[in-house]
C-alpha cells in the first residue's frame, strides 16, 4: 500500500551545501516506502556566483587570513555539489526512478519553479537556529509552503527508524488521517491520531492495522498547545516515527518546531481530492 492513491508521485529532496549526507539515505527510505520517485535537487544559489563576478567583491577569511576573494567559497559549493550527488547515488542505488539535478537559480525561486502537487517536498533544517532565521533557509522554506506540494520537514537526525504513524487532526475524515493510516499500514507500524481541537474529552479514536493483527489506539493527554515551544510535549510520551498533519491545522513554524524538538520527520498535506483511478 502506498501513497499513490492520494495523488502522490514523487518525493523531491531539497539538497543546498551544508545540509547533512544522511538526509539523502533518510529520504530513499521515504520514497521506497511510499513507493513514489525520488529526485535529489541540489540548489546551487546563483546569488553568491553573481556576487564573486563582481571585481570588488571579496570575503574575509574567519582564520585570520585577512580578505580575499570568493573563488574559494565558490569551489566549495562545486564539491559539495558533487559530493551531494554521489551520496544521493549510493543511497537511491535500490530504487528504481532515481533522479538527481543541479539547478542554479535563487534556491527559493528554484524549488517554487520544479515542486508540483503530486510531490512531497523533502526539507532538512538547519541545526543552528540562526541558520534557521537566516537566508536561504527562510526563503526556502517559505517558497515550499508556499506551493502545491506537501512539505516533509525532516531533522538532520532522526530519532528513529520505526515507530508509531501520527496524526494530528481535527476531525476523523481530517485527510491527515487517511494519509496516516496508509503510511502506517504500509510500514506495519501503529496509528495514532491526536486530536488538535481544544474540547475536552472528545478524543479521536481510530482502528489501526498492522503486521500481526488489529486494535484500537488512543491517546488522551488533553489539548494540543499551539504556542511553538509548548507543542513538542503534547506529543510526549510517543515513540513516533513520522507525523502527518493537514496544512493549516497548526502553524508552520509549530510543524518545524515539532519535528525538531520530536526529531522526527513532519508531513504537511495540503487538502485536495482524491486521485482518480489510483
Amino acid at each position: 500500500m502506498t501513497l499513490r492513491p492520494l495523488g502522490f508521485r514523487r518525493l523531491v529532496l531539497g539538497l543546498q551545501p551544508g545540509v547533512p549526507d544522511r538526509s539523502a539515505e533518510l529520504a530513499a527510505r521515504f520514497a521506497s516506502l511510499f513507493d513514489l520517485e525520488l529526485l535529489g535537487l541540489f540548489l546551487d544559489d546563483l546569488g553568491l556566483r553573481h556576487l564573486a563576478a563582481m571585481p570588488a567583491a571579496r570575503a574575509i577569511s574567519a582564520h585570520g587570513a585577512g580578505w580575499r576573494g570568493l573563488e574559494p567559497a565558490l569551489s566549495l559549493v562545486d564539491r559539495a555539489a558533487r559530493r551531494a550527488e554521489r551520496r544521493f547515488a549510493a543511497a537511491s542505488r535500490g530504487l528504481e526512478r532515481p533522479r538527481f539535478e543541479i539547478v542554479r537559480g535563487r534556491a527559493a525561486q528554484a524549488l517554487a519553479a520544479v515542486a508540483r502537487a503530486e510531490d512531497i517536498v523533502v526539507i532538512v533544517p538547519p541545526v543552528a537556529a540562526a541558520d534557521r532565521a537566516a537566508e536561504p533557509f527562510a526563503s526556502l522554506i517559505a517558497a515550499a509552503f508556499g506551493s502545491e506540494a506537501a512539505v516533509m520537514l525532516a531533522p538532520a537526525r532522526a530519532a528513529r527508524a520505526t515507530g508509531s504513524i501520527v496524526a494530528i487532526a481535527t476531525s476523523p475524515n481530517d485527510p491527515s488521517v487517511e494519509a496516516a493510516s496508509l503510511i502506517a499500514a504500509a510500514a506495519g507500524e501503529m496509528l495514532v491520531v491526536v486530536d488538535a481541537r481544544a474540547i475536552a474529552g472528545d478524543m479521536l479514536r481510530f482502528e489501526h492495522k498492522r503486521e500481526g493483527g488489529e486494535g484500537i489506539s488512543r491517546i488522551d493527554q488533553g489539548p494540543l498547545d499551539y504556542a511553538v515551544d509548548a507543542a513538542p510535549h503534547a506529543l510526549r510520551g510517543l515513540t513516533e516515527r513520522l507525523t502527518v498533519i493537514s496544512r493549516g491545522t497548526i502553524r508552520n513554524e509549530v510543524a518545524l518546531a515539532i519535528a525538531l524538538a520530536r526529531r522526527a520527520p513532519v508531513l504537511s498535506l495540503v487538502a485536495r481530492e482524491r486521485a482518480r483511478g489510483a
